[in-house]
């Protein structure tokens, strides 16, 4: 088998070939190919800054909802603080009606025992008299049991008697 020596005709031929293969490239497939590549680079370039718009909207997104919740935290401790003074508020003003409830029963309580006691001592006081009078109706009855010492007494309680 023979070598195959590059000649003259060889390396024309083969030079002339890849000139018109490069001008048919450039011609019908180097435009086509290049526009694809340029196509394809904005589409990703688009696709790059759609991803750059979406992220900043989903930054934008977290920053609003991380304020939104840093308000509802705040809000939620003015709840609480609001509903702790309401309690003790409350329990004060409930504290103060049992005080003044508790000071009016005892004022009522003290009047009743003070009128009971009063009731108790005019009570005993008329008891006491009554009772006096009785022992009394009796001593004299036994001490005058004979006219003449009752006609004695009777004329001594006149004597006695201051008439205005």
């Amino acid at each position: 088998m023979e070598l195959v020596k590059p000649d003259i005709g060889l390396l024309f031929w083969m030079t002339t070939c890849f000139i018109l293969l490069l001008f048919i490239m450039k011609k019908f497939a180097w435009g086509p190919i290049l526009n694809a590549l340029n196509e394809r680079e904005a589409g990703i370039q688009k696709s790059l800054d759609e991803a750059e718009i979406a992220k900043k909207q989903v930054e934008d997104a977290v920053s609003k909802v991380e304020k939104i919740l840093e308000e509802g935290r705040v809000e939620k401790e003015n709840i609480i603080k609001i509903a702790q003074q309401e309690l003790v508020d409350y329990k004060l003003e409930q504290q103060s009606k049992i005080n003044a409830q508790i000071s009016s029963q005892l004022v009522i309580a003290k009047e009743e025992i003070i009128q009971q006691k009063r009731a108790a001592v005019d009570e005993l006081k008329n008891k006491v008299a009554e009772l006096s009078i009785e022992i009394a109706e009796k001593i004299i009855k036994k001490e005058l049991e004979n006219k003449e010492q009752h006609n004695q007494l009777i004329k001594e309680s006149v004597e006695t008697l201051d008439f205005n």
